[in-house]
């Protein structure tokens, strides 16, 4: 019963803390700890703590966190599902220094937030669910770049005419010449082939289901829609059988099976949708043709087909009904027969108890004197 109820428990945790696979995670327990302590002996605690006007100490926080992240799954940091009355019992502190500790590292972002929890000690244990955490690792915002000033050039002078050659001075069989790709030519005038531009414009369909793709998907967008729309056609996707939203289902489902995520920044998002694509079937479903038994409706208002009956069904259906009606009209009969069988009986025997004669004792003693006389 308990591993049951610890079944079920991991299973509603997973629902409450379920997040896109791109989410960020911890590489390990340890560096996550590290990380979050070289953080709070740092003046950003105190800044942060400032800011949201609660007051922890840096000890105090770290024991909390690594309370939280012994409950955490090792290899992701995520479902951390763990009361504040747990934790202050372990660490020894009162539960609003947990709910304190809680608010620094969602606003330090060390921790997300997937579920908050509801309940109390004295709310029935129905009514009971603990805040589900996603201990994250924490991205520092990248300092601005500043331009460096260029001083202004004097006395600049052009060479002369002719001084400066545009050939290398690298022989084509140098060793360290650079080796380039055969470029294709015209076998009939011996001139280099420059490949064609597209004449004609790719389909609406697929134009707008790229458009629809790039606004749902994070990091397509620095690339032209065009070469969206080519790795599209290129993995043979139908654009009048799949959607964006059946597209992005694929990709994530995908990802969970696999175990990988998301890239945050997408160096080359054609060539990288093309790699992600292309490891999937994309070919029309097949129409699900109806099984015998074991078949799920599409909707639940559907009514079954009637049976057409034949002449022999409905006289064995006739029998059957005149057997149960005789049955029971049997059974009525002998019901009343015994009742008033009874009854009688009964009204019988009160009937001889009234007649019978009632001896006392004084005509007990009355009888006794005229023996003896």
């Amino acid at each position: 019963m308990r591993a049951l109820a610890n079944e079920r428990r991991r299973g509603w945790v997973e629902r409450a803390g379920a997040c896109a696979p791109r989410a960020p995670m911890w590489t390990s327990r340890s560096s996550w700890l590290d990380g979050l302590q070289r953080w709070a002996q740092s003046p950003a605690l105190g800044q942060l703590c400032a800011e949201q006007r609660v007051s922890i100490t840096a000890a105090t926080l770290l024991s909390i966190a690594a309370v939280m992240a012994e409950h955490a799954d090792h290899a992701t940091g995520r479902h951390v599902a763990v009361t504040r009355a747990t934790i202050a019992h372990r660490v020894g502190c009162d539960v609003r220094t947990v709910t304190a500790a809680w608010r620094v590292l969602r606003a330090s972002q060390w921790a997300v937030e997937a579920q908050r929890g509801h309940g109390s000690p004295g709310t029935p244990s129905v009514g009971r669910r603990p805040s589900v955490y996603h201990l994250v690792p924490r991205r520092d915002p990248r300092p601005a770049r500043r331009r460096p000033v260029q001083e202004p050039v004097h006395d600049f002078h052009l060479p002369p005419s002719g001084g400066v050659s545009s050939f290398s001075p690298v022989g084509s069989h140098s060793p360290s010449g650079r080796a380039s790709a055969p470029v294709p030519r015209d076998p009939g005038k011996g001139r280099a082939v420059c490949p064609s531009r597209r004449s004609t414009p790719r389909p609406l369909a697929t134009q707008r289901l790229a458009a629809s793709l790039v606004a749902a998907t994070h990091g397509l967008d620095r690339v032209h829609i065009g070469t969206i729309c080519d790795a599209l056609t290129a993995t043979g996707i139908d654009p009048t059988v799949w959607t964006a939203h059946a597209i992005t289902d694929a990709l994530n489902a995908d990802m969970r099976a696999r175990g990988a995520t998301w890239p945050d920044h997408i160096t080359n998002p054609g060539a990288f949708l093309s790699s992600r694509l292309r490891r999937l079937n994309w070919s029309p479903p097949e129409p699900s043709t109806p099984k015998a038994g074991g078949y799920a409706a599409a909707s639940i208002d559907q009514t079954p087909r009637p049976v057409v009956l034949t002449d022999a069904s409905r006289a064995r259906i006739l029998a059957a009904q005149q057997e149960i009606r005789r049955v029971l009209r049997e059974r009525a009969h002998h019901s009343a027969t015994t009742h008033c069988h009874e009854y009688a009986t009964a009204s019988t025997r009160r009937d001889n108890h009234a007649a019978a004669p009632r001896i006392t004792p004084l005509s007990l003693a009355v009888h006794r004197e005229a023996r003896q006389q």
